[in-house]
């Protein structure tokens, strides 16, 4: 059942078994598993099912650390960052999970072994077949002139990602939420305080205020924090009612370690031969081909740093992508261009610059020659490609998310970032063009050219919207927020899901990896907590939580089902379903 929290009577109390907050890939993954077992679940989504410009805006926050928009690179409707997310999927490695001596603060609590198993689910609710990522397959798959390059494994090596459709969770699942027999998702609903006992030890439930301000509230068993990196944080932060810190943060961790992946455009390839031959490595040839699918799924190679060289430099992971470019073409224009494109999709006018704006008018001509060149992957055409690199974020506690003193619309203090990469960051990253530089040098692949990188870092880092790290997972509750099992240290009932719990992030997309994760952990609650059986545990009231606004009546089915929305006809979730254009050069 979907509910617009606006229609909610004022002061009321809803009851519910679980309580997720958030309706992204994680909190849809766990709604859905919980549903399945006969759980009342109730889902907090602080969007609705469309863009809002208002609704974003709650986004906003105050920035200190590398230039990084919070509001852009985040959706606040129904499915979350699905809605923007590119598609790109890999799953994580052996080396990811373990503690390396040259990267403080690495390692999670348990190795790839016990993920790997949730991994195929995963790939159901991506959508993605379940192929492996193995490069001599997709090699053997595809049509001849789609090669793999020959490299020098001891440095470099070919890793292959695959592409989902990509699903937007919200309306790929917007059907099974709305005829979920015990799953209520409220719309609009912005989760602003969790409530504890005297001893900030138990979760009673949340505090809830819809877009028109009306306050609510949601009583559960157990709540789990679904909202992203920055947000999960934040409402950690915010919940200091009892304790003037925030809820699991007794070490002055929740918000440390703020993880993204550091994106730099930086040098350019020219092929010593057609540039056929790097076909199968050209992000804008590959991104959602038909003509590279097998099984319904396309796929795409690019370049990684090898196990043994990471290990034997003390390198971070990264890779590295190719853009195939037209003689004469502008990527900077084309850029620009795109930075208008996302301004205007997500309505964020407010974002447009000036400048951007009038550089697009003024070379409007060679963009559309540029754009259609792009659309159609003329990657025969190509003269040179782009360089783009991707590394592997190293854990800095002085990277985190703090509370502003700014306040949005709804009186809660905004999110305060400081991202912060080092110097491991920006040595491997030149390391790996040397490498990329060096190789196609030895095997007469082509020139690289990368300008004036041996004589300073370039500054134009940006981020891959992968928010990341800010509730760690540790078995020590003075090195991590959340345990083995996601649970918040020091907490009977509260749990995080998604990326936020991160210990470290490898060099891969996360997305396929949430999703596992959040598979895991409704297994273990399931397990652990006997939930979705009969039983008395189902059936026992839960006390009534000591700062339950004064007055507050708990709704019956009765009331909840005439606070349905009623403007949910079957042609208004049609059009929602087939609505909004997916950007075709989306960035991995």
């Amino acid at each position: 059942m979907l509910i617009e929290a606006g229609l909610l009577p004022s002061d009321s109390t809803l009851d519910a078994e679980i309580c997720i907050i958030g309706g992204g890939v994680a909190g849809i993954t766990l709604a859905l598993e919980f549903d399945r077992q006969g759980i009342a679940t109730c889902v907090l989504e602080g969007g609705g099912l469309k863009p809002s410009t208002k609704s974003q805006a709650l986004y906003q926050g105050e920035n200190v650390g590398l230039p990084y928009d919070m509001q852009a690179t985040r959706t606040r409707r129904l499915g979350g960052s699905s809605n923007c997310w590119g598609g790109w999927i890999r799953p994580f490695i052996s080396i990811d999970f373990e503690e390396r001596d040259w990267i403080p603060n690495s390692g999670w609590p348990f190795h790839l072994d016990e993920v790997e198993p949730y991994y195929r689910r995963a790939d159901d609710l991506v959508q993605v077949n379940h192929h492996g990522f193995e490069p001599a397959f997709w090699h053997s798959q595809l049509n001849k002139p789609i090669g793999l390059l020959e490299l020098d494994r001891e440095a470099l090596e070919t890793v292959i990602s695959k592409f989902s459709p990509p699903t937007r969770f919200g309306r790929h699942y917007h059907a099974q939420l709305v005829s979920a027999k015990n799953t209520k998702v409220i719309l609009n609903a912005n989760a602003v305080q969790l409530a504890t006992c005297s001893n900030a030890t138990t979760v009673h439930g949340v505090h809830v205020m819809s877009a028109s301000r009306s306050a609510f509230f949601v009583r559960a068993k157990h709540t789990i924090l679904a909202a992203g990196g920055i947000e999960n944080a934040r409402l950690l932060l915010l919940s200091n009612s009892v304790d003037a810190r925030g809820l699991g943060n007794q070490h002055d961790l929740v918000g440390r370690y703020f993880m993204e992946h550091p994106r730099i455009r930086h040098g350019r390839m020219t092929p010593a031969r057609s540039a056929d031959l790097f076909r199968f490595y050209d992000a804008r040839f590959t991104y959602h081909n038909p003509r590279l699918s097998v099984d319904g799924t396309s796929a795409s190679a690019h370049l990684a740093l090898s196990e043994q060289i990471q290990r034997r430099e003390r390198l971070l992971q990264c890779r590295t992508y190719f853009r195939a470019c037209r003689s004469g073409e502008d990527s900077a224009l084309t850029e620009q261009f795109h930075e208008l494109y996302n301004a205007v999709r997500w309505r964020h006018f407010r974002d447009i610059k000036l400048q951007t704006y009038a550089a697009v008018v003024r070379h409007s001509p060679n963009l559309v020659t540029s754009l259609l060149y792009r659309r159609l992957k003329l990657a025969a055409k190509s003269d040179h490609f782009q360089i783009e690199t991707v590394v592997e974020p190293a854990p800095d506690r002085e990277s985190r998310v703090t509370l502003s003193s700014q306040r949005d619309r709804l009186g809660l203090h905004r999110a305060h970032l400081d991202w912060r990469i080092g110097d491991q960051e920006k040595r491997t990253h030149l390391r790996m063009l040397e490498l990329v530089r060096d190789e196609f040098a030895r095997s007469g692949l082509g020139h690289v050219d990368l300008e004036d990188a041996d004589k300073g870092h370039p500054l134009s880092v940006i981020g891959c919207a992968h928010h990341m790290g800010t509730t760690r997972m540790h078995v020590d509750p003075r090195q991590g927020v959340v345990d083995q099992n996601c649970k918040v240290h020091g907490m009977h009932n509260l749990h995080v899901a998604g990326s936020s719990i991160f210990p470290t992030c490898g060099n891969d997309m996360p997305t396929l990896t949430i999703v596992a994760l959040a598979l895991r952990l409704a297994d273990h609650i399931k397990a652990r907590y006997g939930l979705g059986s009969p039983g008395p545990v189902n059936r026992r009231q839960l006390q009534m939580a000591p700062n339950v606004p004064s007055g507050a009546k708990t709704m019956d089915a009765a009331l909840i089902a005439k606070c349905a929305d009623p403007n949910l006809t079957p042609a208004i979730v049609e059009q929602f379903i087939s609505a909004g254009s997916d950007d075709p050069l989306a960035a991995p």
